[in-house]
């Protein structure tokens, strides 16, 4: 998964722009989806038993060694443990940060569901594994999980630490850097039944 890739394109420090405009609001058929606001390069997610994301798929493939952002919450979701986390009733955050990995081609499925059709539409390059960097999980920081609804998707549990004020700093440094076509920007309370609004800000790749 964490191959090299001579067509990437290392670049320094890149900061995502908070913005609408760079979004696309992907829903899910049968879950109730998230509302978003953006305010002066912070993104607002208020979550009420709820769970939607939002996609950006870049014009070229970027070369990722490093990613951080800050977040702050006025509460987390029930989730009870890393064990509760790691099946489907558990399977919720306060916020992970999606990375969609180039793969060299994508697979034909037509059952997949209308949302996946929509993210594929929108990738400049073929994707069939995606990295979470989970914040504030109950795993161990650095550890891994398999995601209980896509065997393509891992999980990792990220450090956070406290910055100023109410703020976290959540950060992750891969061994080898990772081939992203696209991010997603996910918080999600469906599954633990949860409400909360968590603010995000300064999301930084490199």
């Amino acid at each position: 998964m964490l191959q090299k890739n001579i067509l990437a394109t290392e670049k320094p420090t890149e900061v995502i722009l908070l913005q609408p405009n760079h979004f696309e609001h992907i829903e899910f058929k049968k879950t109730k989806a998230n509302h978003h606001l953006f305010i002066n390069q912070q993104l607002q997610i208020n979550v009420n038993d709820s769970a939607s994301f939002l996609m950006q798929a870049f014009d070229q493939v970027k070369l990722v060694k490093r990613v951080s952002f800050e977040w702050r919450s006025d509460t987390l979701p029930k989730i009870k443990n890393a064990q509760h986390e790691k099946q489907k009733p558990g399977d919720d955050a306060v916020f992970k940060l999606g990375l969609l990995l180039k793969t060299d081609e994508s697979i034909s499925n037509p059952w997949i569901p209308k949302w996946m059709n929509r993210v594929n539409t929108l990738l400049n390059f073929p994707s069939e594994e995606m990295i979470y960097l989970v914040a504030n999980a109950k795993h161990t920081i650095g550890e891994r999980w398999e995601n209980p609804y896509n065997k393509r998707v891992t999980m990792i549990s990220i450090e956070s630490i406290d910055n100023k004020k109410d703020w976290h700093l959540a950060r992750y440094e891969f061994d080898v850097p990772v081939n992203v076509v696209a991010i997603w920007l996910m918080a999600d309370g469906d599954n633990t039944h949860s409400h909360f609004t968590v603010h995000i800000q300064n999301i930084k790749i490199e």
